[in-house]
């Protein structure tokens, strides 16, 4: 049972695993396509674009609905 349950939770270490390096995708991918307020779409999600003095703040969403929020400068 113990072997199980240990299986469980390293199936759900990669799953988290493989969403941040999604979320991580996603933002970096907006940060050159971001251009204004906007919202961009991507095959495995979207990221929400908000112009600031310094640059943007994004929000990457993937379709599970797991999401991060970055702030990404101009320069």
């Amino acid at each position: 049972m113990l072997g199980c349950h240990q299986m469980d939770e390293a199936v759900k270490q990669v799953q988290l695993e493989k969403e941040a390096l999604q979320l991580e995708s996603l933002i970096r991918a907006a940060a050159s396509d971001c251009r204004q307020d906007e919202t961009v779409q991507y095959p495995i999600g979207q990221v929400i674009c908000t112009r600031t003095d310094k640059g943007f703040k994004m929000e990457a969403i993937l379709e599970n609905g797991q999401r991060i929020e970055a702030v990404v400068s101009n320069g």
